[in-house]
């Protein structure tokens, strides 16, 4: 369960939440959803800890980030397409990134880099890359711990159709599992009519569920 409670955030004296309480429950597939600037990327910045509220609470799974945690726990995340180094091979990226938590080792990189396509790349530096593949290697970063909880900053942008493909099925598993949370911002129609059982709408300092 993810829990916003009361929460206002402002930025350069724009306020882009105002005493904004809100819930996603665990099983849940929520699709984020507004005009840009409207506040989609930090409602996904607040949820994660990388951006703390000016006033309210943000709770997962019972622990209040900010005060029992600094950042969600147990979460695969890519928000504002995070860099990587491009000096470095696919593969290198991947397991520098697993030795923070050493949580997983070098078999299972390999085997989430053969499921978003990119083995033949592994070795290859990543500013070689074309957007598509880091793209899929965004994915890849998010899941490769297997997380409960996947949120993701419009995530299908420069895929081509192989990699919307291979992201349905990552996805699916998320949509079909009552235990895992999928959590992304999007305003592409037919990928929110793909993913998503619910639908929240940001702007005017609130987020709310809509049924459409």
């Amino acid at each position: 369960m993810i829990q916003l409670e009361n929460v206002t955030k402002t930025y350069k004296n724009n306020v882009i939440f105002r005493d904004l309480s809100l819930e996603i429950p665990t099983g849940a597939s929520v699709a984020v959803t507004g005009y840009n600037g409207s506040g989609k990327s930090v409602l996904l910045k607040l949820i994660t800890g990388f951006s703390r509220p000016d006033s309210g609470s943000i709770i997962v799974d019972g622990k209040r980030i900010g005060k029992d945690i600094d950042f969600i726990q147990n979460a695969g995340v890519f928000i504002n397409a995070p860099q990587f180094m491009n000096h470095a091979t696919g593969y290198e990226n991947l397991m520098m990134l697993a030795e923070i938590r050493k949580a997983i080792g070098k078999q299972e990189v390999l085997d989430v880099l053969e499921l978003v396509k990119l083995s033949n790349a592994k070795d290859k530096k990543v500013r070689t890359y074309s957007q598509g593949m880091i793209q899929r290697l965004r994915i890849a970063q998010a899941i490769m711990e297997s997380p409960d909880i996947l949120i993701m900053d419009e995530p299908l942008n420069a895929l081509d159709k192989e990699g919307i493909d291979i992201a349905h099925c990552i996805f699916q598993e998320y949509i079909d599992n009552p235990q895992k949370t999928l959590l992304f911002a999007s305003h592409n129609t037919e990928e929110i009519h793909d993913f998503a059982t619910s639908i929240v709408r940001v702007g005017d300092g609130t987020a709310q569920y809509i049924h459409e």
